[in-house]
């Protein structure tokens, strides 16, 4: 098993948020498949245009170093 990243992707708003990224994460998880980590985090409110995806956290993190390395 490894760790990844769930993202909850599309434009409609949920709550009072009516704006933003069409791409929020929402959970850290430990699971077989990007598949399975998106069942696992299944109790996201998710609006009418909107669905979860999922993304090994090794990526997700090499990813956010490089773009806080210092100038």
């Amino acid at each position: 098993m490894r760790w990844y990243v769930v993202y909850r992707r599309g434009l409609e708003s949920i709550g009072n948020d009516q704006h933003g990224s069409d791409k929020v994460a929402v959970a850290r998880l430990r699971a077989g498949s990007e598949e399975d980590a998106c069942r696992q985090a299944a109790e996201v409110m998710l609006g009418g245009n909107q669905c979860l995806s999922a993304e090994p956290a090794d990526d997700v993190d090499a990813k956010e170093s490089a773009l806080n390395l210092p100038a």
